[in-house]
């Protein structure tokens, strides 16, 4: 049962808040049950309050209670007077009660929600390096909000259900004593036609949500890339393309929603209708049939209409909620699928003091290779050593493994034949976190979030945990003489992608997050390439400030960018690499 399998990867105080929630919702159907059962006789005793009272009188239960009680009940008016005061408080401590169940239903769904995006993001961002550039961002954004289906569209309908099962459960025994025959035709007939009704439209159901699931992907990615492209999208004038196609997904998600709503509705008009017709063949069949009375049909009838009040609701809560897990099925699946296929396996975490990690002497490749989908080597039998406190410049053409080479460097990648020592120790996934503690990189267009130039240059910190100090003496490195320029200085909002900086600043913006982690090894991979040569001079004495402090890996197809290198490590496309 595929909520069994949510509920197996759920951790103990979900699934303990999920057992107590089953106490409670049983507890609930029994209160349902008591309140019916008092309604049915309050209807009875107001349609004949004195053949009421005298059963009342003549029950081995009334002669149980203590004296003063029994006086309260002295007439047929005061008997309807006391039930009218115990229906009263029986319905609205009942409601109470069920606001508390159905409070603690939502919020359990909202932290199964919560618990499962929260998996999904541990799961996406420590996947590595190379899943990352063969999927579609688009995609992974899409895959984490559908955690709503799994707690309101999936979770929420299951409670509902045991809720609803529940009492009808204990309802329905209760009725069974009293009047078994026609509480049986009742359940039959009522039952076996939400059943039918369900698999009816079950295929129904599962064609429209499968085609919502697939056209809300196409939505989502051809909003994704034009947004992500605006400034392309304006300069290229195919602003319409974009809204064009995403028009197309949009009326056809239309059909297939509006499709999907009408299966949803359908069993509640169906089993409504059923519910009714039941009620009154039951009546009659009491009249004709089985030949009762109207006195006995009345108190069966009041019974029966009071028990349909609660149970017909029942039903159709049952059989929508079935419709609900249908819909949000197809959406679980694709969860539960890449949550059991990506077991996570975090071997430490990323934030770790660098200053434990002891390079002091050398980086080594050893013979190192890699390609990708097994194409032609990008890297091929690398032997390369970069000693500690130097600086490196690496040149070559485009798609000759500049790129590669800092990615695996850095750990994001790994060798697919050789090895990478630091210090003689082997760079593995036991270590990798580690090493790319000791790390600062500063790439072509750095990532510049919405937030404070603070909150930005601290990348990972909470704003009550960056080290202000740190920050300014990152940004005084940086050589960031427009902070004063800013109407908050370090905490100037500087807005989504750094929109408010140049491409010069957004740049030393990088560095300085880089200085701030304090690192033994900083890369500027191709940190200059898209700046003027102006900007591009003022990086280099950036750079230049940093040698002899720091380990310097500087990627660059200009030649003036790496000249001042200690080293320079020239690629070729033949995956030849030459040392000068």
């Amino acid at each position: 049962m595929l909520f069994l399998k949510v509920l197996k990867l759920c951790p103990h105080n979900l699934q303990k808040k999920f057992w107590l929630l089953l106490a409670a919702m049983l507890l609930l159907a029994f209160g349902e049950t008591a309140v019916v059962g008092l309604i049915a006789f309050y209807a009875a005793s107001v349609s004949d309050p004195l053949a009421s009272w005298q059963a009342v009188m003549t029950s081995s239960v009334f002669h149980s209670l203590p004296d003063n009680t029994r006086l309260i009940v002295d007439s047929p008016r005061a008997l309807i007077g006391v039930l009218s005061l115990l229906v009263i408080m029986a319905v609205v401590f009942k409601n109470i009660y069920r606001g508390y169940v159905t409070f603690h239903i939502a919020r359990f769904a909202a932290l199964i929600e919560a618990f499962f995006g929260q998996r999904l993001m541990e799961i996406f961002l420590h996947r590595d390096y190379l899943w990352h550039l063969k999927s579609n961002s688009a995609d992974l954004l899409q895959l984490i909000q559908w955690r709503t289906h799994l707690g309101n569209g999936f979770v929420t309908p299951h409670l509902k259900i045991f809720c609803e099962i529940s009492m009808l459960i204990v309802l329905l025994a209760s009725l069974l004593v009293v009047q078994p025959l026609v509480s049986l035709l009742f359940l039959v007939v009522q039952g076996g036609a939400g059943v039918v009704v369900y698999f009816r439209l079950k295929k129904g159901l599962d064609y429209s949500a499968r085609n919502c699931k697939t056209l809300t992907l196409e939505m989502n990615r051809d909003a994704t890339r034009a947004i992500h492209g605006i400034k392309d999208v304006q300069i290229t004038g195919t602003a319409e393309f974009f809204v064009t196609s995403f028009k197309k997904s949009a009326d056809k998600y239309a059909d297939m929603f509006g499709l999907q709503q009408f299966w949803k509705e359908s069993p509640l008009l169906s089993l409504e209708s059923f519910g009714f017709v039941i009620l009154a063949g039951v009546i009659l069949f009491m009249l004709f049939i089985l030949g009762y009375s109207p006195l006995e049909t009345t108190g069966t009838a009041a019974l029966l209409a009071v028990t349909a009040w609660r149970l017909l609701p029942a039903f159709n809560r049952i059989v929508s909620s079935m419709t609900g897990i249908r819909t949000a099925q197809v959406y679980v699946e694709t969860l539960l699928k890449e949550l059991y296929d990506n077991k996570l396996n975090i071997i430490q975490k990323d934030r770790v003091d660098c200053e434990k990690q002891l390079f002091k002497k050398v980086i080594e490749f050893q013979n190192v290779s890699f390609s990708y989908d097994d194409a032609r080597p990008v890297l091929s039998s690398m032997n390369l050593k970069i000693p500690c406190g130097q600086s490196i410049g690496i040149m070559g053409p485009s798609g000759c493994g500049k790129s590669t080479l800092v990615d695996l460097l850095t750990g994001l990648l790994r060798p697919q034949q050789g090895k990478i020592l630091i210090d003689g120790q082997e760079l593995t996934n036991e270590n990798v976190f580690l090493w790319r503690s000791c790390i600062g990189y500063v790439p072509q267009f750095p990532y510049i979030f919405e937030g404070t130039l603070a909150e930005n240059v601290a990348f990972g910190k909470d704003h009550q945990d960056i080290d202000m100090e740190r920050v300014l003496e990152s940004c005084r490195l940086a050589a960031m003489d427009f902070i004063h320029q800013l109407p908050q200085g370090v905490e100037t909002v500087i807005g989504e992608r750094g929109v408010r900086l140049s491409g010069g600043q957004r740049q030393r913006v990088a560095i300085a997050r880089a200085l701030y982690r304090r690192p033994q090894l900083i890369v500027f991979d191709e940190a200059t390439s898209a700046l003027d040569e102006e900007n591009d001079q003022h990086i280099r004495k950036l750079i230049a400030g940093l040698k002899g402090e720091k380990t310097l890996i500087v990627v660059s197809h200009r030649h003036s960018t790496v000249q001042d290198c200690e080293y320079i490590l020239k690629l070729k496309g033949d995956n030849v690499a030459q040392m000068t």
